[in-house]
């Protein structure tokens, strides 16, 4: 008999933010949880981005095998980048995997989960459901849900709007996030209430978009946290955190003592020190070609019009205007250019993968080997070196979906320092450390209770050790060949006796590649969203 589990997802923390929390009150039932759970950290994906790592952490599985890399599938080369949704999921989740076992799970406000799966059970689509408000649709199943969703939370949101060039200066976006952290408790409650199932796997967006926004008001380790602005926004961005904590006890109770809870992020946190204009990097090293006659445009008034863009245009237009910049590289000249910004890479104009590839497969390998070199000996602004890491593809993603990865992953001063697509840059650093601004960094956090685990154990895995070990504490088998484990150490040596890890055959997806399921107009809501959070 299946028993239950949650997976209480925070996107986005990181202990070190909150800890003070839960020292100071604001979030005492995370503290009572983490009291009595194995605790510790588990790791991000590469990229540190929100669609592959939640990703992993619902198929226990790498990049190269579910096929998620950023929000979009594409590059600067692509006709067309289409925005990234469930179907293009290409491996087994968490649901398939337990409704195999005849066991109901409930998923609610898992980021890319839109179009809704059918499922024994229930789902409610999060991050990437087209609509706002009165149009939306489309976003549960079954769909006789999205009524009684609607009338629990009138007006209810998929996601939490923020913009990070303009929140920082007031409170409204954790006005904002209060709003629709009190809808994500009301459909809770109900939904746990008159729908229960065996497994749940819930996510709260609010931390992330709060974080990207705040950040320095929050790390009591910041030259910021002390000012004037940060006493002034505190407040408010404190009562997002106790309401969060409020949902943290309703799914933990609703696990109950004889049950699991998973407190689980898909990444960490840290300061936004830099923005990388990384094409101007490989332009600088002769990697990539600017045409004679865009030259012009490299001036410090057409460099000036591109973050006007960004804000003052539509999302779609101001995003055609910036592809409409890639036409100024000169393809058959470059040899190496920008991913995407939440793929945080390089990608090699390769021949015969490329749309205008001119690089031979045969020099790829060495190619990279020297791209990764002149990073490694990168100077920042202060005169030291800024580049930690230079992952190659083939050394983090492995699998049957490997199409859309970048070549190189280079990683910046403990990611403090976040690379960007754009052209028409001379310099390739830009400082923001003036600013409250946060960017993702590969520490997440992990805190298990359930009656076999070890209260206190220190643990340390990755995002893809949560389905594994979500299935083995619901009484469940673990599908052979997933790339992520039960987090063992946090169980009783007895209890691992009595009921050892238990496995069963893998579980195919198929071959899922469904096309796009947005309507043009729904794509530019999606887009406006992530502008606002700098992925655009």
């Amino acid at each position: 008999m299946p028993r239950r589990a949650v997976v209480i997802g925070l996107d986005g923390v990181a202990w070190h933010l909150l800890d003070p929390l839960i020292e100071d009150d604001v979030m005492p039932r995370l503290g009572a949880l983490k009291a009595t759970s194995a605790w510790g950290e588990l790791t991000s994906t590469v990229p540190t981005y929100t669609p592959p790592a939640w990703t992993s952490a619902v198929t226990g599985v790498n990049p190269g095998r579910h096929g998620i890399y950023g929000f979009y599938a594409g590059n600067a080369q692509a006709e067309r980048q289409e925005l990234m949704h469930a179907g293009r999921i290409r491996s087994a989740t968490l649901w398939e995997m337990a409704n195999a076992q005849e066991t109901t799970t409930g998923i609610y406000n898992l980021p890319l989960s839109y179009p809704p799966r059918p499922l024994h059970g229930w789902m409610i689509s999060g991050m990437m459901t087209p609509g706002f408000s009165e149009e939306l649709k489309g976003f549960a199943h079954p769909a006789s849900l999205e009524e009684r969703v609607l009338s629990w939370a009138p007006g209810y949101q998929v996601d939490t709007s923020a913009n990070w060039e303009k929140d920082y200066r007031d409170d409204e976006l954790c006005v904002r996030a209060l709003a629709v952290l009190e809808q994500r408790k009301t459909v809770l409650e109900r939904l746990l209430d008159e729908e229960p199932v065996d497994i749940v796997f819930s996510v709260l967006e609010s931390p992330d978009r709060l974080q990207h926004v705040y950040y320095r008001y929050l790390d009591r380790s910041s030259l910021l946290f002390d000012t004037p602005e940060a006493a002034r926004i505190r407040p408010p961005l404190l009562r997002c955190y106790r309401l969060m904590d409020d949902i943290v006890g309703l799914l933990d109770d609703y696990a109950g003592r004889d049950g699991t809870s998973l407190v689980c992020s898909d990444h960490g946190f840290t300061a936004w020190e830099c923005s990388v204009h990384t094409n101007a990097l490989l332009e600088k090293w002769g990697y990539l070609k600017i045409k004679p006659l865009a030259k012009a445009m490299q001036t410090k008034f057409a460099r000036s019009l591109v973050p006007l863009a960004k804000r003052a245009l539509p999302a779609r237009v101001a995003r055609g205007a910036k592809g409409a910049t890639f036409a100024a590289i000169d393809w058959d000249q470059t040899k190496a250019f920008a991913s995407p910004i939440p793929q945080q890479g390089i990608f090699i104009n390769l021949k015969g993968r490329e749309r205008y590839g001119c690089v031979e497969p045969s020099e790829l390998k060495a190619l990279k080997d020297e791209i990764a070199v002149a990073l490694m000996s990168l100077v920042g602004p202060d005169g030291d070196l800024v580049v930690d890491v230079v992952h190659r593809s083939e050394d983090v993603f492995f699998g049957q979906a490997l199409e859309g990865a970048p070549d190189l992953l280079p990683v910046m001063r403990d990611h403090r320092f976040e690379l960007d697509d754009e052209v028409f840059h001379k310099e390739p650093f830009k400082d923001l450390s003036h600013l409250p601004r946060g960017v993702h960094h590969p520490a997440g956090i992990v805190a298990l209770r359930a009656p076999e685990v070890d209260a206190g154990a220190r643990l340390q895995g990755t995002v893809m050790d949560v389905t594994p070990t979500l299935l083995h504490l619901a009484g469940l088998k673990v599908p052979e060949g997933l790339d992520g484990s039960v987090l063992a150490a946090a169980l009783q040596e007895a209890a691992l006796k009595e009921r050892p890890i238990q496995y069963t055959a893998a579980i195919s997806s198929g071959t899922r590649h469904e096309s796009s399921p947005y309507s043009k107009e729904e794509e530019a809501a999606i887009e406006e969203s992530l502008r606002g959070l700098g992925y655009l």
